[in-house]
Parts: structure tokens; sequence; C-alpha cells
């Protein structure tokens, strides 16, 4: 299934509830979320569209972006572990 992971580029947002109900969720300026996924390869022309069928949620493009994992870094004990076993092959 998968997940997508946005960034609030707005100001504070209630999703999926209005503010106070037990099924909303209050996200900061700024917040990362996670949102059930995949992202659709068919995206709206102004939003993301994430989830299937019934469960498929649009987010504004102007208000949120897609948070891309950062890339692990190799530590020096990694890399030199790498480097005496001839490194990429």
């Amino acid at each position: 299934m998968g997940a997508v992971r946005l960034r609030n580029l707005g100001e504070a947002v209630h999703l999926y509830a209005p503010p106070d109900s037990p099924n909303s969720l209050p996200v900061d300026a700024g917040q990362v979320i996670t949102v059930p996924g995949p992202m659709s390869e068919n995206e709206a022309g102004d939003a993301y569209i994430c989830g299937e069928g019934d469960t498929a949620r649009a987010f504004p493009k102007s208000r949120w972006a897609v948070e891309v994992p950062a890339a692990k870094k190799t530590t020096a004990a990694a890399k030199a572990a790498d480097d005496e076993k001839g490194g990429d092959v």
C-alpha cells in the first residue's frame, strides 16, 4: 500500500474533521504528516491524490509538498569497510 509524507506549507490546519472533533488531525505550519498511499500517478493538476478508492484524498499543491526521505549518510567506518572490500563492483 505504501505511504506518502507531506509537509504543510501553509498555516495550521485540521484534517479529516472540524477542530476539537475526536477525528480531527491538527497539523501545524511546517509539520510533516504521513498519509496512507499510494500517491496516484494520475495527479490532479493542482493536487496530490493519495490513497485509493473511497479512501483517496486530494492535498492541494499550494499547501502541501511531498517530503522526500533524506539519503543515508555514509559514515567513515562504513566507507572504510567498503573500501577494504574493494568498493562498488
